[in-house]
C-alpha cells in the first residue's frame, strides 16, 4: 500500500468522522471509525518529510494552512456568537502537521549539530511551555475566546494548544523514527495508544490532578497533552459507557495494520487536492449540520 493510498484511507475515515461529529443523530460509530483519520496522516506527514523534494515549501504550505484555517474559524466563532449558534468550527488538524513536523525539524537539528543541541531544545521547550501556560490562564481566567486562543495557537505554531495536543506531535516523531522498522513501530504506537486507553478507563492522570485541586493546572496539563482530564474523579473505572461514547481516542489502535501494510513509496496523487478537500468538506459538514439542520 502507498502513502497516497494511506491518505486516502484517512480522507474517507475523516469525511466519516465530520459527518458523526457534526450531523445530528449520526451513530457514535461514525467517530470511532474517525479515530483512523489523524494517524494515518501523521503517519503520511513522516514519509514526506522524507520524500519531499522542497522542505521549506512543505512547511510553509502546512504553516500558511493552519493560520488561514485558524483564521476562518476565529470569524465562524464570531458569527456563532452573533447569531445564537451553539457550536462553532473549532478544528485544524493543519496546525497539529506543522507543530508535529516542526517538532521533529528541532530533534533532527539537535541530532546534527550536537554542540547547539540543549541550547536549542531548551529554547524550544520554554517557547512552548510559556505560550500554553498563558493559554491556560487567559482562557481560565481572564476568559479570552477560545477561537482567538486556537488562531494564536496556530501563528505561533504551538505543539501543546494544538488539535490533539502535544501527544499527537509526538505521535508523529514516533512515526518518523520508526516507519521502516515495524517492531519498532507497533512498539511506539502500541505505547501512545495504551496511555490513552489507560486515560480512558483508569482516569489516572485525571484523578490525580483534581486531586490537585487548581482548575487551571488541570486546564494546562489537559491542554497539553490532548487527554481528558475533567471530571476523572467521578467516574467509575472502566466506565463503558464512558469509554465508547466521549474518550475513545483510544481506538486509533486499528490504524496499525494500515501502517505496517504501507510500503513507504509516494503514489500518484494530486499535491494540493487534500489541502483543499479538508477545510471545504469540514465547513461544509459544519454548516449543514449546525446551521441548517441544528
Amino acid at each position: 500500500m502507498s502513502v497516497t493510498m494511506l491518505k486516502r484511507v484517512a480522507l474517507a475515515a475523516m469525511t466519516i468522522n465530520y459527518i458523526g461529529a457534526f450531523i445530528p443523530g449520526a451513530p457514535v460509530w461514525f467517530q470511532w471509525i474517525g479515530r483512523l483519520a489523524a494517524p494515518l496522516f501523521f503517519y503520511a506527514m513522516a514519509w514526506s518529510l522524507d520524500k519531499t523534494s522542497d522542505k521549506k515549501l512543505y512547511f510553509r504550505r502546512l504553516y500558511i494552512c493552519s493560520v488561514a484555517m485558524g483564521f476562518v474559524n476565529l470569524i465562524l466563532s464570531i458569527v456563532a456568537q452573533k447569531t445564537g449558534l451553539m457550536t462553532a468550527v473549532t478544528n485544524n488538524i493543519f496546525a497539529t502537521l506543522f507543530a508535529g513536523a516542526f517538532f521533529i525539524e528541532i530533534l533532527e537539528y539537535g541530532r546534527k549539530h550536537p554542540k547547539r543541541r540543549w541550547r536549542m531544545w531548551l529554547s524550544y521547550g520554554f517557547w512552548q511551555i510559556a505560550f500554553a501556560g498563558l493559554w491556560a490562564v487567559l482562557y481560565e481566567l481572564v476568559e479570552v475566546p477560545y477561537a482567538l486562543l486556537n488562531f494564536l495557537s496556530a501563528v505561533f505554531g504551538n505543539a501543546f494548544t494544538c488539535e490533539g495536543a502535544f501527544m499527537f506531535v509526538l505521535m508523529g516523531a514516533v512515526f518518523y523514527y520508526t516507519k521502516e522498522d515495524n517492531r519498532k513501530l507497533s512498539i511506539g504506537y502500541g505505547i501512545l495508544c495504551l496511555i490513552f486507553f489507560a486515560n480512558s478507563a483508569l482516569g489516572i492522570w485525571g484523578r490525580f490532578f483534581n486531586l490537585v485541586g487548581s482548575d487551571v493546572l488541570v486546564a494546562l496539563m489537559e491542554i497539553m497533552t490532548g487527554l481528558m482530564l475533567w471530571g476523572a474523579s467521578f467516574r467509575p473505572i472502566f466506565d463503558l459507557s464512558h469509554m465508547l461514547n466521549n474518550d475513545f481516542q483510544w481506538m486509533m489502535i486499528l490504524a496499525l495494520p494500515f501502517f505496517l501494510a504501507c510500503n513507504g513509496e509516494r503514489g500518484q496523487c494530486k499535491k494540493y487536492f487534500y489541502y483543499i478537500f479538508y477545510p471545504a468538506h469540514v465547513y461544509l459538514l459544519w454548516f449543514l449540520g449546525v446551521v441548517i439542520l441544528g
